[in-house]
């Protein structure tokens, strides 16, 4: 259990989050500034930022159990993924989410395809991301209450009120730093812990020596190799811009080759850190014995080892695990406040609202989405079987909204109809077979399946429809012009 130096500890971490949110506020004049930084944060931040992003206390508990019963395969599910995204991604798209020049990553689509387009984006993805917002806080708060002892509901509250908190008057800027500051956290404590328990198993080779046959394999029964082709294109949409916080990491640089380096550099730190994350739960039943719920292996090796390394350590553990998920949740709240402020409130409800004003309801908007995303983590607690059903909701609809919002920066010859269809026939695709399958076969659906045919679907509609229709002269200006701009 925490000590007065942990606790310690913790107040301090959370101090200095607050006074960078503070500092941040100062660079906030205008809406530009709170959702896309001005698009003058410095590359190697912006990269920083977009790893730290990237994670959640989710990477510690979710993959904790397929850390735990599978081995280094694990390994192959979520680094390598991310690595090949992301060199994809710093030659085809960080340079063009900066030539856009947008604040918003849906803005653009009304130029490329139509008003109907850029709303139907916007709404869906807002409604759906409350769900992979509340499983964050929630994962967080078991990794705080097993060390704690304290509430899943306190820790739920207090985690979503501070996130709100700083982001509030600070905006993207309050984001970046923070993340900043995160990544020293979570970085230092986790070489710290690494460095331990490689000494106490014996190093790497007498690690994989000692754990069961098979969990040395880049494969395992769980992650099959048609599995990770699949999730390898969900991963390559997300990390690209799928995720909006994700693309707002790219247009908040300045310029095209700048956020070229920090798609490199960001995936240099995913191949590497994850190892950081894994080798103390692939160590676990080495250091803590066999374990009955492998999501609490990661903390319980960390209670063990540090609470006899120093006082306070355990508290600077339970500070990476806050920086780990306010990180996420602070660029998804920020985002998503961008896409409610500029691309509904302030294009359809409000339109002739002043940048002054504007920048008030993106602060309002900033906290009620931060209520929903408590709310939705409450509810996790209690329906965690319902939720699963609702993240699978979530990465279902991922595809769909990817899909045009990043082929449309490539793609010339698709129209909104393209669009549209390819985002409503591939969720269609999604329920039909996972569901459809799963009654007709009395088998669940395998996410290989109906993930993989989702994105069949949505890609093949996208790209003959291109064939099909032709854009009218307005709109076949309107892609020369947003062409010539992603082309310089």
């Amino acid at each position: 259990m925490l000590q007065s130096a942990d606790y310690i500890v913790i107040l301090v971490f959370f101090i200095l989050v607050a006074f960078l949110g503070f500092y941040a506020k100062k660079k906030v004049k205008t809406m530009e500034d709170y959702f896309a930084g001005g698009h003058a944060v410095p590359w190697w931040m912006a990269a920083i930022s977009h790893h730290m992003s990237g994670y959640s206390a989710f990477a510690f508990v979710g993959h904790a159990t397929i850390a735990y019963m599978s081995g280094f395969s694990v390994w192959t599910f979520f680094a390598a993924p991310i690595f090949i995204a992301m060199i994809i991604g710093a030659k085809l798209w960080a340079p063009k989410w900066v030539k856009l020049n947008v604040i918003t990553p849906v803005e653009y689509l009304e130029k490329r395809f139509n008003l109907a387009t850029r709303q139907v984006f916007a709404w869906s993805g807002i409604g759906i991301k409350f769900i992979d917002e509340g499983v964050k806080l929630y994962s967080l708060a078991v990794i705080v209450h097993v060390v704690t002892g304290f509430p899943l509901e306190a820790v739920i509250i207090t985690c979503g009120l501070v996130t709100v908190a700083y982001l509030l008057f600070g905006g993207l800027w309050a984001t970046m730093l923070t993340d900043f500051a995160q990544f020293i956290v979570q970085f230092g404590i986790s070489l710290l812990l690494v460095s331990i328990v490689l000494n106490t198993v014996g190093g790497w080779s007498g690690m994989w020596e000692q754990l069961p046959t098979g969990h040395g394999s880049l494969f395992s029964e769980s992650i099959s190799p048609w599995f990770l082709f699949v999730y390898l294109f969900v991963i390559i949409l997300s990390y690209n811009g799928g995720t909006w916080g994700l693309a707002q990491r790219f247009y908040s640089i300045g310029k095209p080759k700048d956020a070229s380096k920090a798609a490199l550099l960001s995936a240099t730190l995913y191949l590497v850190y994850p190892l950081a994350i894994y080798i103390p739960i692939w160590s676990a039943r080495l250091i803590v014995g066999e374990i009955a719920n492998p999501e609490h292996a990661y903390v319980l090796v960390a209670q063990k080892i540090l609470s006899s390394v120093s006082p306070g350590l355990l508290g600077l553990f339970v500070s990476s695990m806050f920086a780990a998920t306010m990180s996420m949740i602070d660029t998804d709240l920020n985002s998503l406040a961008a896409v409610f402020t500029e691309d509904i409130y302030h294009r359809i409800i409000k339109p002739n609202s002043s940048d002054k004003y504007l920048l008030r309801v993106g602060m309002v908007t900033t906290i009620v989405l931060g209520l929903v995303t408590i709310s939705a983590a409450l509810v996790t607690v209690q329906l965690e079987g319902a939720f699963k059903a609702m993240i699978e909701w979530y990465a279902a609809i991922l595809g769909p909204i990817s899909i045009p919002l990043l082929f449309g920066m490539i793609y010339k010859r698709a129209t909104w109809r393209g669009a549209l269809a390819s985002w409503a026939l591939g969720f269609t695709t999604f329920i039909v077979v996972k569901y459809g399958y799963a009654w007709y076969s009395g088998e669940e659906t395998s996410f290989a399946l109906y993930t993989g045919l989702e994105l069949l679907v949505s890609f093949s509609v996208f790209f003959i429809e291109g064939f099909i229709n032709k854009q009218t002269p307005q709109e076949q200006k309107n892609v020369e012009e947003i062409f010539a701009k992603l082309e310089k």
